[in-house]
């Protein structure tokens, strides 16, 4: 009968701690939360802009805002996400205005450094790939139905690109456990690719590349 009582004492004792092993790894499972953001593209060497400032034609900034949207997964020690942003800019200069639009796509992975309940801090590596667009035209242009003939319009220049980014990255989790959860990163993204342009309206002569020339990335997203 002591026999039986022990065995049944250890049975218990083992489901016991089987449930709070399953617990503890239920709590492991990382979070993942959409995310809506603002990040900053800051690159103060843009090749463009020197063929721009030589024609008297409006510049692209120095700084490009990005509405982001994406997926964000946090686990005990790693941590990343999937993003998606678009930005869009209009300069103008004299009769001429230049308008941009981008399309970013960037993954980040990410080892965490510090983590409790209430924040974490990790750092980690950042790949994106970016389009961009632009336009550049003058704004007394003006088109006639019956000249149609392209050869007879003219006054329009655009210009598109790819490029492809990585480098190191840095992000912090705040007030984590309430219902408005905060994200900021930050990093510097290397240009891995030449980023040669195109037009879809025609081939381009003397054409330049963008290799080289990297951007600091900040953002701010909410979770």
């Amino acid at each position: 009968m002591k026999k039986i009582i022990l065995v049944l004492g250890m049975v218990v004792s083992l489901v016991a701690n089987a449930q709070e092993v399953a617990k503890d790894s239920i709590k492991k499972k990382p979070d993942m939360d959409f995310y809506i953001g603002v990040s900053f593209n800051a690159n103060q060497s843009l090749n463009l802009n020197q063929k721009l400032r030589a024609g008297n034609l409006p510049e692209m900034r120095d700084v490009a805002p990005e509405l982001t949207f994406g997926l964000n997964i946090l686990g005990e020690k790693y941590s990343g996400d999937i993003e998606f942003g678009t930005s869009f800019l209009e300069n103008k200069k004299g009769n001429n205005t230049l308008k941009y639009l981008g399309f970013n796509t960037r993954a980040r992975f990410h080892y965490n450094l510090i983590h409790n309940p209430k924040v974490t801090f990790a750092g980690g590596l950042s790949l994106a790939y970016q389009t961009n667009r632009y336009d550049i035209y003058n704004n007394n242009n003006s088109t006639d139905l019956n000249l149609l003939d392209p050869a007879l319009n003219s006054g329009h220049v655009n210009l598109d690109n790819r490029m492809l980014y990585a480098g190191p990255n840095v992000m912090l989790y705040l007030f984590k456990k309430s219902s408005f959860k905060i994200r900021i990163n930050a990093g510097y993204e290397l240009a891995l690719t030449r980023g040669k342009y195109r037009s879809e309206y025609g081939s381009i002569t003397n054409n330049i590349q963008e290799n080289g020339n990297n951007r600091f990335v900040f953002g701010i997203a909410f979770l």
